[in-house]
């Protein structure tokens, strides 16, 4: 339980800190907005491009990955985004909306905080051990929100479809949370074969690197919360939760029983699909929506009562994965 407070406590806090400093802005006791966006992008920048490889790294350094059966973690993780994004476009198609709706849905449905939300969640209720299962369900994210999901976000808005699917390889390629993640794997795979060991200290530290690595992705998003948003569109927003927190779950984690995830490290790695694929729209699901003029309100909305209903059910999360 005190593993459950500390979780809901850490994004709590992140929120409210960071919803203060729009507070503190739009009154004018911050004076320089543009000084205080700089700051805040800064933090993003270093949650992924420093903390996260850190993380990842020492997680690749410290474990023996010998069962075949871990290669699906990346198809799952893929199929969970895919999964999500698809049953969002039957929704929208089903409440006969317009195509900037639709746009906006699909990207509710596909863009997925896996990792604010589900890298703190997996490491606080599961252990150091299943930070290694999240990077391997989340690698092929960006490659499916690039060659996926922008595209597809972009055919419903004012844009032309063929234009991201021009420069997409060329983004992937150039991306440096792409990169950096990638390279933090592999730093961490050589240093797992090597006769190097990891420092008695590693342990210790993921356990203050992985909530700074949420706070520091939390306080913006609290930042640029939109709380009006949760006016409107709450029929669709519910539908939105019902994918996210029924449907591909379920689905995803009846393949992974299926596959024999839960016979292997103590079934870990199945409790960490069950934990990433039960995760609300992240903040990324507002990216689409801006670039291509979709709704912008459903996305707010969707967004934000999905995020406060993740914290509804985090307890019921919480106990399926201490079974």
């Amino acid at each position: 339980m005190g593993n459950f407070i500390f979780a809901l406590s850490i994004i709590l806090a992140g929120l409210l800190f960071g919803r203060g400093l729009r507070v503190l802005l739009d009154k004018g006791v911050i004076p320089s907005a543009k000084r205080m966006h700089t700051i805040l992008k800064a933090c993003t920048m270093a949650a992924l491009l420093v903390v996260n490889p850190i993380i990842i790294m020492g997680a690749f350094w410290n474990v023996q990955l010998d069962e075949p059966r871990l290669i699906l973690l990346p198809v799952l993780g893929a199929a969970t985004l895919c999964l999500g994004g698809a049953l969002a476009l039957a929704a929208a198609k089903w409440m006969k909306m317009d195509r900037a709706q639709t746009g906006a849905m699909f990207s509710s449905g596909m863009y997925t905080n896996l990792g604010s939300f589900g890298n703190l969640f997996c490491f606080v209720f599961l252990g150091e051990v299943s930070l290694v299962f999240v990077a391997m369900f989340r690698l092929l994210e960006d490659l499916i929100y690039y060659l996926v999901g922008f595209p597809i976000a972009q055919s419903y808005g004012e844009k032309r479809a063929g234009e991201a699917r021009k420069s997409a390889w060329r983004k992937i390629m150039t991306n440096p949370f792409i990169i950096m993640t990638f390279l933090a794997i592999i730093i961490g795979g050589v240093l797992n074969v090597s006769s190097w060991n990891r420092p008695a200290f590693y342990a210790g530290f993921n356990s203050f690197l992985v909530p700074l690595f949420t706070i520091l992705l939390v306080v913006p998003t609290g930042f640029n919360l939109k709380v009006s948003a949760a006016k409107g569109f709450i029929k669709e927003s519910m539908l939105i939760g019902a994918i996210k927190y029924v449907i591909v779950p379920v689905t995803v984690t009846l393949i992974g029983v299926a596959s024999g995830l839960h016979l292997v490290y103590d079934g870990i790695p199945l409790k960490v699909v069950i934990v990433l694929s039960a995760m609300p729209p992240g903040f990324t699901s507002l990216v689409p929506p801006q670039l291509f003029k979709l709704d912008m309100d459903l996305a707010n909305s969707s967004w934000l009562i999905n995020t406060a209903l993740l914290l509804v059910l985090l307890p019921i999360l919480f106990f399926i994965v201490s079974l």
